[in-house]
């Protein structure tokens, strides 16, 4: 299984410049996690009350792996289903 750097990007506007604000994850999973948990609110929140509605927040997966999970072998050599490192 790879994993892929995620971005959670908030993009608004501040007259006619277009800001993007980045905090990164090593797995679109967490920042789905911080999104559904509603960590960014109160900094979307104050942004749309200070520069309107021009506003979003979203997930966007990089092309660049933050890592690889490997299956194990089993003992005899073959690969253990399910079976992660």
């Amino acid at each position: 299984m790879i994993f892929y750097f995620t971005a959670l990007v908030i993009t608004y506007t501040i007259g006619v410049n277009e800001v993007n604000t980045v905090v990164w994850y090593e797995k679109e999973q967490h920042c789905r996690e911080a999104m559904d948990d509603r960590l960014g609110d109160a900094l979307y929140n104050q942004l749309y009350e200070l520069y309107g509605n021009d506003i979003m927040m979203s997930c966007e997966v990089s092309d660049k792996v933050s890592y690889v999970l490997r299956p194990r072998l089993r003992e005899d050599g073959r690969q253990a289903l399910g079976s992660w490192q």
